[in-house]
């Protein structure tokens, strides 16, 4: 396990070099000191080494803000590795692609229709680099299912979110006039609703979950007809279902947390005949089953780090705190290039809630795993736009008046 950990970190760091050293021109140091601010005081490091796709959200943002901003000034083995880390991201989970795309047509709707038109040649490549993801993407998902087929004789199964979410999300009265006039597989178990969605997908009570204590093939049935179930409750339901994912969506925006790093009793429970004993007493000898004070903690240093990071970048990127008039060529374009990459990696975190929250039920951790990007603008703001120069200038100058 730790294999994946040291490469995630390498991941992380990777990026963060070469956004602060090669997109934005500043010394090592900054590098140096921007990594120990996030070590300190964001969630990174817990991503960083959570063995799940979740990471990857993140790195897809911050991977596309690179390219985006700063396509001619990385060497060819810089986007090499960068464009990787976004088609790895893409590959890792199915909502990656989704925020890939929603990235690259607010990008693009930018260029074209806000921005000077000459921006177009500087996206051009990028867009190639989303376009190669994308058809990769859908190459490899089918050879995926190709493979299981052959392997098993039948293709994967996968939780049906999309149902859940509408399910809890229109509750009963919707339900019951779709299954009225269509047959849906779903309908058959009009007895449990009203039933949230994490109940519906998870829960092993079989009076009140369903996508778990059904048989194999019911549950291919319930994800073969996703998009037809959508299709029949959604147009009738439109603006119950906007406001429902506009809500969500805000409730994910400002939902953060590291509850996945402590076990509590309902976990161990849960683990207690799904794991060897050997693992399980491994598991219940850690700090993360023995207390949750840490994560309490750490919960808190997010939410204060996360404002305080918010209170910096925006006088920050609105102009509140103006840069010297006396500057070069070099840091007027560093700092176009951190608004730029900062309205990316603010755009991510929206889109990240929007579909995190939309699609799924709400969690603590789908915010948290990419809220550490505020704290890295707020960072590499005052290290380009240098408010902290002039204050050392002026005591400097006192200093020198007081000898």
């Amino acid at each position: 396990m730790w294999f994946s950990i040291i490469i995630q970190s390498l991941i992380a760091a990777y990026l963060i070099f070469v956004f602060i050293v090669r997109s934005l021109g500043l010394d090592f140091r900054y590098f140096l000191i921007s990594c120990a601010v996030l070590f300190i005081a964001s969630p990174l490091p817990f991503f960083a080494s959570f063995l799940m796709p979740d990471v990857f959200a993140e790195f897809l943002i911050l991977g596309f803000a690179i390219l985006a901003t700063s396509w001619d000034r990385l060497s060819h083995v810089e986007r090499a590795i960068t464009s990787v880390v976004l088609l790895f991201a893409v590959l890792a989970h199915i909502t990656h692609l989704g925020l890939l795309l929603g990235l690259t047509a607010m990008t693009v709707g930018y260029v074209v229709i806000l921005a000077d038109r000459s921006q177009w040649i500087n996206i051009r490549w990028l867009i190639a680099v989303v376009a190669a993801c994308v058809v990769i993407a859908v190459l490899w998902e089918v050879m995926f299912s190709f493979a299981v087929s052959r392997a098993f004789g039948s293709p994967p199964i996968r939780p049906p979110f999309v149902t859940a979410k509408l399910l809890s999300m229109l509750g009963e009265p919707a339900v019951s006039k779709v299954c009225g006039s269509s047959a849906f597989v779903v309908c058959r178990f009009k007895d449990r609703f009203p039933i949230d969605s994490d109940s519906f997908l998870w829960s092993e009570d079989e009076r009140t979950g369903i996508f778990s204590v059904v048989d194999v093939q019911t549950k291919r049935l319930l994800d073969d007809e996703q998009l037809r179930f959508a299709l029949a409750i959604i147009p009738p339901n439109l603006g119950h279902v906007v406001a429902g994912v506009s809500m969500d969506a805000l409730r994910q925006l400002t939902y953060v947390g590291l509850s996945e790093y402590s076990y509590g009793p309902a976990d161990l429970n849960f683990f207690r005949d799904r794991l060897p004993s050997h693992y399980f007493d491994r598991m219940t000898s850690t700090l993360a089953a023995r207390s949750d004070a840490y994560v309490v903690f750490g919960r808190k240093v997010l939410y204060v780090t996360a404002v305080i990071g918010v209170i910096i970048t925006a006088p920050l990127f609105f102009g509140g705190v103006r840069p010297r008039r006396d500057r070069s060529a070099n840091e007027i374009e560093r700092e176009r290039t951190w608004r730029a990459a900062t309205c990316i990696l603010l755009a991510g975190i929206m889109l990240n809630a929007i579909i995190c929250g939309g699609v799924s039920a709400v969690q603590d951790r789908y915010q948290a795993r990419v809220i550490w990007l505020i704290q890295l603008s707020a960072i590499t703001g005052i290290c380009v736009l240098e408010p902290h120069r002039r204050i050392a200038l002026f005591w400097k100058r006192k200093t020198r008046c007081d000898r």
